[in-house]
């Protein structure tokens, strides 16, 4: 198992899928799904570099029925966690919740985002 961010799956949906190959399942909050489907509808409507997206979404779809992306509704400790690190690193929350998730989980943390990367090496002490 592993804690993947926005940028993770758009990659892995839009750009390389060796990224959903390796079996592991990805934990994320359910935040992501709607920051994903959003990035999609950016890339067609706004950008114009997708002719349609609905292949993607439908990818998306499919990978949290299947299980192979399994949201997590933030609780009380989780948002708490999220809040501290936030104001802590100077961090937007909805950065924050992922490290704290994989904080949490004990998880590696997968994203293109190195500020993300950099607060949990942080709080890890590396």
């Amino acid at each position: 198992m592993i804690v993947a961010d926005t940028s993770y799956l758009v990659e892995a949906i839009l750009r390389d899928a060796s990224l959903l190959e390796n079996d592991e399942t990805i934990i994320t909050p359910d935040l992501t799904v709607y920051e994903t489907i959003n990035t999609l509808w950016k890339h067609e409507v706004l950008i114009g570099d997708l002719k349609d997206s609905s292949p993607y979404l439908e990818l998306l779809l499919e990978l949290i029925s299947t299980e192979a992306v399994q949201l997590v509704r933030p609780d009380e400790k989780l948002l708490k966690n999220s809040y501290m690190l936030s104001a802590k690193h100077k961090t937007p929350i909805y950065d924050a919740v992922l490290v704290a998730l994989a904080l949490e989980l004990g998880l590696k943390l997968k994203t293109f985002d190195r500020r993300q990367t950099n607060i949990l090496s942080k709080e890890k002490g590396e």
